[in-house]
C-alpha cells in the first residue's frame, strides 16, 4: 500500500460531485481500492486485538479496565504515522484549530465509549451490531453541520449496508456464549454513535473551510491534528481516573497483553492513515461505507477461525450489504 507516496487529490478537484456519488475516473477508483484495502486489512486485526484485550485476565484473574490508557496509546501511534506522513508528503498552515480539536474530542469519545461498553460487559458480537448504525449518525451530522445532501440511492446504499451488516453480525454473534449485555454498556454505545454523527458534520466543515481558503486538505493533516487533540484529551482523562499508573502496571504485570496493545496501536495507526486518505480522496460518508462493511469481513474471518457454519441469514445479510457498498464503486 502506498499512502506514504501517494500523492493526495485536493477536495477542490471533487467539487462538483455529491458527497459518496458514482462516476469515478479509474485514478479515483484504485485510490478507493487502496483506502478500502488498508482499512479492511489493519482493522480487522484491530478489531481481533481490542476484543482480546478486554477478554484478558490475569493470572490473579483481573481484566484490564485502563481504558484511557488504552486510548492514549491508540492516539500517540497515530500522532506518529501522521508526523512521518507530513514530513513526506508536506503540510498545510493555518488549518482550522478549532474545528479539528472538535474533531479529535469527538473521535477519541466515541472510541472511549466503544472500549468502555466492552469493559463493562456488553458483548463484543452486540457492541458490533449497535455500532453497525454508524451511517446514520454521520449522514445527520452531514446534514446538519455539513449542509450536504443525499440521494436516494445513497440513502438506500447506506440502508443496505446497514442492514446486511447488522443481519450478518446478529446471526454470528447469536451462535457464541457471549457475556451478557449491560443497559451501561448499551449506553455507551448509544453515546459513541452520537459522537460519529458531530464527527463527520464537523470533518465536512473543515473541508469547506478549507475550500473557501483555497487550501489543500492533506489526509496526514488530518491524521495528525486530530489524534494530536485525542491524545490531549485521553491524558487528561486518563489522569484525572488515575489510569496511567494503573494501565502500566497492568502491561508491566502482564508482558503478554503489553504486546498485543501495541499490535493493537500499529493496527490502528495504520488503519487510521487509509480511513484519512480516503476521507481527504472522497468524503467521510463514503468511508464510512467502507468501515461498516469492514465488518462484515471481520465476521467472516471470526467464522472461518471458530470453524462455524453461518446461517443462511447471515449469507443473505452479505449479499445485502455486498450490493450497498458495490454501488458505491460502480
Amino acid at each position: 500500500l502506498n499512502y506514504f507516496v501517494a500523492a493526495m487529490v485536493s477536495h477542490e478537484s471533487k467539487a462538483s460531485k455529491e458527497p459518496g456519488s458514482s462516476g469515478f475516473t479509474l485514478a479515483e477508483r484504485l485510490k478507493l481500492l487502496q483506502g478500502a484495502a488498508g482499512i479492511y486489512f489493519f482493522f480487522i486485526w484491530y478489531g481481533r486485538l481490542q476484543e482480546k484485550i478486554f477478554q484478558f485476565k490475569s493470572p490473579a484473574g483481573k481484566k484490564f479496565t485502563a481504558v484511557w490508557f488504552l486510548q492514549l496509546i491508540d492516539a500517540f501511534a497515530n500522532v506518529l504515522i501522521g508526523a512521518v506522513g507530513r514530513q513526506m508528503q508536506g503540510w498545510t498552515p493555518e488549518l482550522p484549530q478549532g474545528l479539528l480539536a472538535c474533531t479529535g474530542l469527538g473521535q477519541v469519545l466515541s472510541k472511549y465509549c466503544l472500549s468502555a461498553s466492552l469493559a463493562a460487559g456488553l458483548s463484543f458480537p452486540v457492541a458490533t451490531l449497535a455500532k453497525s448504525a454508524k451511517m446514520v449518525p454521520v449522514m445527520l451530522g452531514s446534514l446538519l453541520l455539513g449542509n450536504a445532501s443525499f440521494t436516494r440511492r445513497q440513502v438506500c446504499q447506506a440502508a443496505a449496508i446497514i442492514g446486511g451488516t447488522s443481519i450478518v453480525t446478529l446471526a454470528e454473534g447469536g451462535s457464541k456464549k457471549a457475556s451478557s449485555s449491560s443497559g451501561l454498556g448499551l449506553a455507551l454505545i448509544a453515546a459513541a454513535l452520537g459522537c460519529d454523527g458531530l464527527v463527520g458534520g464537523i470533518q465536512n466543515r473543515v473541508k469547506v473551510h478549507c475550500k473557501a481558503n483555497n487550501k489543500k486538505v492533506q489526509a496526514y493533516d488530518l491524521m495528525f491534528w486530530t489524534n494530536l487533540y485525542m491524545a490531549l484529551a485521553s491524558l487528561g482523562f486518563a489522569a484525572l481516573r488515575s489510569e496511567l499508573r494503573e494501565g502500566m502496571a497492568y502491561c508491566r504485570a502482564n508482558p503478554s497483553l503489553a504486546r498485543q496493545i501495541l499490535k493493537f496501536s500499529v493496527c490502528g495507526a495504520m488503519g487510521q492513515a487509509s480511513i484519512f486518505y480516503t476521507i481527504a480522496n472522497f468524503d467521510s460518508v463514503l468511508c464510512t461505507a467502507v468501515t461498516t462493511t469492514r465488518k462484515l469481513i471481520s465476521v467472516l474471518v471470526s467464522i472461518v477461525e471458530s470453524g462455524k457454519n453461518l446461517p443462511a441469514a447471515g449469507w443473505a445479510g452479505i449479499s445485502i450489504a455486498s450490493a450497498g457498498i458495490i454501488g458505491e464503486v460502480v
